[in-house]
């Protein structure tokens, strides 16, 4: 069964935020994740580091769109066909205003857009803006427009709470040489996004989701994603420490139950910190 892609409903979307005295509009932040709710700015996880170890083997790669650092990491780490995904429509549009800002500005530039997208509920007002707005994807240009006045991109923090996870200057340098475009979006939960797919992919990068299901959603989506990653492709679930923590029963029991056509593991980026970086992997074996 196939699910078509939901329409954009503006109406809906601005019912996600609250109006405020100053005439400007904040999320709701009791809806949690919404087709609609605020993108981060900049990722709060070291994609550096995951895309970095498949470098070699990951050249089509399914991933989360988050604040659209996922894909760029993936595009400069060598992967050459990308599909992103994400349950907000938000997270779409700060994906496609770094593909254009990474043509059109310098580094400095490019870190200052991001800090100011952060705070603003005046998105057209901002530097460097104008530009962008007008080489984006119609879609996005008009979400933009119609919500100018939301905070469409406070999820998290800003860029300057996170100096390690912003590109380095070789990191922009080839960014800019690699990514001239937007990468194809799906708006989908995780729940309905086998029903979005209809090729393999080397690696599924699921970010943190998982940590915000039980053992038995954990388990569904999994399953429903095996036909979608190659023979000795990988799932990848990033998360911090106590995520993993939370749901290593989980991914133990999934390592049982899928024990013929999948193994599953961890890796830590550095075992002598109890609090650093840790992925699950699950890699299909038949």
């Amino acid at each position: 069964m196939k699910i078509s892609t939901p329409q954009i409903n503006i109406t809906n979307a601005r019912n996600d935020y609250i109006p405020l005295s100053d005439g400007s509009n904040t999320y709701n932040k009791f809806k949690s994740f919404s087709q609609y709710s605020p993108a981060y700015v900049i990722t709060n996880e070291d994609i550096r580091w995951v895309s970095g170890l498949t470098a070699n083997e990951a050249k089509k790669v399914l991933t989360v769109t988050g604040s659209g650092d996922q894909p760029i990491f993936y595009s400069i780490n060598g992967a050459t066909e990308i599909d992103m995904f994400d349950i907000s429509f938000c997270a779409k549009i700060i994906a496609d205003i770094k593909t254009v800002a990474l043509q059109k500005l310098n580094r400095p530039d490019y870190i200052q857009l991001l800090n100011d997208l952060h705070t603003s509920r005046d998105i057209a007002s901002i530097a460097n803006m104008r530009p962008i707005i007008s080489a984006l994807p119609k879609d996005s240009q008009q979400f933009i427009t119609q919500m100018n006045d939301c905070d469409i991109f406070s999820n998290g923090l800003s860029a300057k709470y996170y100096p390690e996870f912003i590109p380095t200057q070789e990191e922009f340098k080839i960014m800019k040489e690699k990514i001239s475009k937007p990468f194809n979006f799906i708006w989908s939960n995780l729940d309905s996004l086998h029903h979005h797919l209809t090729k393999e992919y080397d690696i599924i990068n699921l970010s943190n989701i998982l940590e915000y299901m039980n053992e038995e959603q954990i388990h569904k989506s999994l399953i429903s994603l095996k036909k979608h990653i190659r023979p000795e492709g990988y799932i990848i679930a990033q998360t911090g420490s106590w995520g993993i923590h939370r749901n290593r029963q989980a991914f133990y029991e999934a390592s049982q139950k899928f024990h013929t056509w999948a193994k599953i593991g961890f890796l830590q980026k550095d075992k002598t910190q109890a609090n650093s970086e840790m992925i699950a992997i699950l890699q299909r074996t038949r």
